[in-house]
């Protein structure tokens, strides 16, 4: 599910470039010279999600986002962030202006934005700026009138005694009424829908965001492909679990929920439920999950 929000935070960055990199660097002069694709690096164990050459009060530098649903589990923030910078540094030998973007109100609240160090007659400082977007006025981005910042608004902090679904149907209305082509506005509102959500209950979208327009949205039909497959995958998975767990003792059914939950191979899911159903032994079925 993480994904989505991923995907579609880089799909607004590449629609919207401008006004994302205004928003994230809080100047107006920037202008967006060239995305960096940093899929094929291998410096790096994962391609980092925001990467653009800018060129900010007549000096180019690398601008570098990463989006963060939640918190950083694999490893800390901050080893993560050093690890972009450096490489980003070291290849494009400009400077960098890194950023982390938390989508949810509790996430970052501990991230202090870098790590330094200084002994030895060594010293290391790295520096990100850290933006939770609940921080954040939501007004005064409504008011900026910039279509990329709209989707979201749903996550910031709305005005002072404002009701919160005052304010979420103030930014629905806002996104509505922004003056953008119809496929555009379509693409900001399912945007505005999948952030939403995140924190908000998904039918208050459902209700105020006609299905009609959102299907004009290019990211529409694959985020209904996703969910397809997740329900399809996940459906597979429970019904090989209660049909082993009619033929073998619970407990070592249960045991083997992470190996399972790891597949992502749609297809040896569905043998595996085949073979739940005729394997002779809960053993000869764990031999199989790992081959």
């Amino acid at each position: 599910m993480a994904q989505d929000y991923d995907n579609m935070g880089k799909n607004l960055w590449t629609d919207h470039a401008e006004d994302l990199s205004k928003f994230v660097l809080d100047v107006d002069d920037v202008e967006v010279l060239e995305h960096l694709d940093t899929e094929q690096q291998t410096i790096i164990a994962k391609r980092t999600d925001i990467t653009k050459r800018i060129r900010i009060n007549n000096q180019e530098a690398i601008l570098h986002v990463e989006l963060q649903l939640r918190e950083s589990t694999d490893k800390p923030m901050w080893a993560r962030n050093a690890q972009y910078q450096g490489y980003l540094v070291g290849k494009y030998q400009m400077p960098v202006y890194s950023n982390v973007i938390y989508f949810h109100p509790n996430a970052g609240r501990n991230d202090l934005g870098g790590y330094a160090y200084k002994q030895n007659g060594y010293e290391y400082v790295n520096r990100y700026k850290v933006i939770r977007l609940i921080a954040i006025e939501g007004q005064a981005i409504l008011e900026k009138q910039a279509p990329g910042l709209l989707p979201f608004t749903p996550l910031m902090k709305p005005p002072a005694g404002m009701d919160l679904e005052r304010w979420l149907q103030q930014c629905v209305d806002a996104t509505r009424s922004t003056p953008v082509d119809q496929r555009t506005q379509a693409d900001l509102l399912c945007a505005i829908s999948l952030f939403g959500s995140i924190v908000h209950n998904p039918l208050f979208f459902e209700q105020r965001i006609p299905e009609g327009l959102m299907q004009e949205s290019k990211f529409y039909q694959l985020l209904c492909e996703k969910l397809s497959e997740r329900y399809t995958r996940e459906t597979t998975i429970e019904n090989t679990l209660a049909l082993l767990e009619r033929r073998f003792a619970v407990d070592a059914v249960r045991a083997l929920v992470p190996a399972l939950q790891s597949i992502t191979d749609s297809q040896k899911l569905k043998q595996l439920h085949l073979e739940a159903a005729e394997v002779q032994n809960i053993e000869a079925f764990a031999q199989m999950l790992n081959e």
